[in-house]
């Protein structure tokens, strides 16, 4: 999908995390470029620093030996993370409506400096890559399959499970279906008080992919009324993971290193969806937050036509229309009308050859670690054995009318019983996950945010299907098969 200009801005400067990540680590330190070409980002990996890399074989050596991806876990768990919440929360709670445009233009900035300095966090922290590369390379060893490995880390991720935890405290406090939001507030101070907690925490992360153009949890109360209702007419869904079946058939001499290593990853798996929300989801939305109280004032005076315009406007030029300058009303309508028309497109994946990059070898423990890292991405890539077939997560076969995931009104018509159908998802929608039978995504694999998503919250999926969107409806009757790693159409609506 096209993003805003905003987002487009915004972006491509947080990466700078996966610098960090090789300078610390001791992989390959590649550059990375991102360009918005008619509203679809594109990523170049750019090439690789041979001279710095070859300076990092004494580190990479070192993350090995010391296994240092725990102390990236023990810094986001000790300090790391509560000082991102509470620079999330200390803009939250600034009354913004009370501001005059200079001070709101002032916060918008604080939000967008808060978001570039937290969100790199996301992608600094790739120790992930490592503990889940080594689990998977000595199973691999032991005749275990990737896929029954990355099972086991169901369970170890509580922020992916936070909403679907909320929303069962509330429902604890529940006494006949809610009609309303208004509803659970006056039902119980149970009900009430945990309907406050989740919007405090979750209400203005946004929710329709990463666009901070896309609507926050908090902007979608019926959304949240349906995941609500339909907790009530079912069981919680929980984690499915056997560890002792996985173990049996690990050689009894290695089983001790087995537990080690899934220790690791499931210790730093727990913070990979984590910090995707405090970091960016949140920060992101916060930004929202700001752009749609200006977008309400320049509405107001004609400055814009729409409010959501202003998303297509850069941080200097969002001041600048504060300030009663800046491009004009149909200037920005063009741009959002430009983004919308692009969604009819069918870009390609790739523009121009990809470039072949030649050079020294990798230094003995930075190619070590690279492969390693590649372990864990071979993981992660689409198989594809045939039409609308992928990789599985779950146990259950499950049936539901498709909804699919194409534009920004999709999220809108989710019904409690449906299945996703989406190129890819995200930790933000982690609110709608509870409301589904089952999903399907055309890519990603075992390590995918959808299948972190499938697997906490006990959802059946099928990930890296190529096709899904052409050859299904939305509205079809569609069958999610995790086990055989297959998505049929039952029926056409």
């Amino acid at each position: 999908m096209p993003v805003s200009r905003l987002f487009a801005t915004l972006f491509p400067p947080t990466v700078i995390g996966w610098q960090r990540a090789a300078v610390r680590y001791g992989w390959p330190i590649q550059s990375t470029t991102f360009a918005s070409v008619n509203g679809f980002l594109y990523y170049s990996p750019g090439e690789t620093d041979w001279d710095a890399t070859s300076a990092l074989d004494p580190v990479a050596e070192h993350t090995l030996a010391a296994k240092t991806w725990r102390d990236e876990v023990r810094r986001w768990r000790d300090g790391e993370r509560l000082q991102v919440v509470r620079a999330d929360l200390a803009l939250q709670v600034e009354h913004i409506g009370a501001m005059d445009d200079a001070a709101l233009a002032d916060h918008i900035g604080r939000a967008i400096t808060n978001f570039l300095d937290v969100a790199p966090l996301h992608f600094e922290h790739s120790g992930f890559d490592i503990a889940a590369g080594l689990l998977i390379s000595a199973c691999g060893e032991w005749g275990v399959d990737a896929a029954d490995a990355t099972a086991l880390l169901a369970g170890s991720s509580p922020a992916t499970a936070a909403v679907a935890m909320h929303i069962e405290r509330i429902v604890a406090g529940l006494h006949s279906e809610p009609q309303s939001l208004d509803d659970v507030r006056s039902a119980s101070e149970a009900a009430g008080q945990g309907l406050e907690s989740l919007l405090a925490e979750h209400g203005w992360r946004v929710i329709d992919g990463n666009d901070l153009a896309g609507p926050t949890l908090g902007e979608r109360p019926d959304l949240l009324l349906a995941a609500i209702r339909a907790r009530m007419e079912d069981a919680p869904r929980r984690a499915d993971h056997d560890v002792d079946r996985v173990r049996d058939r690990v050689p009894e001499a290695e089983r001790e290193r087995f537990d080690v290593l899934l220790d690791d990853a499931r210790a730093s798996y727990s913070l990979r969806d984590d910090d995707n929300g405090v970091c960016f989801v949140w920060p992101l939305g916060l930004i929202r937050r700001g752009v749609l109280e200006a977008g309400l004032r320049l509405d107001r005076r004609g400055a814009v036509r729409d409010v959501d315009d202003l998303f297509e406007a850069v941080p200097e030029e969002i001041s600048a229309l504060l300030a009663g300058r800046g491009p004009s009303a149909d200037d920005l309508a063009a741009r959002r009308a430009a983004r919308i028309a692009a969604r009819t497109l069918d870009p390609p994946s790739q523009l121009g050859d990809m470039p072949e990059e030649h050079g020294p070898a990798l230094p003995p423990h930075v190619a070590e670690l690279d492969a390693i890292r590649n372990v864990y991405f071979a993981a992660t890539s689409r198989r594809s054995a045939g039409d609308l077939r992928g990789l599985g997560i779950g146990t259950c076969t499950v049936r539901g009318p498709a909804r699919l995931l194409t534009d920004g009104d999709a999220i809108d018509r989710i019904e409690h019983g449906d299945v996703l159908i989406a190129v890819t998802t995200t930790c933000n929608l982690n609110s709608v996950f509870p409301l589904l039978a089952g999903v399907a995504t055309e890519e990603g694999g075992l390590f995918s945010h959808t299948a972190l998503l499938a697997r906490e919250l006990g959802v059946p999926a099928v990930v890296g299907a190529p096709g899904l969107l052409s050859a299904i409806c939305d509205g079809d009757i569609v069958e999610v098969d995790p086990v055989a790693g297959i998505v049929r159409v039952i029926e056409r609506a």
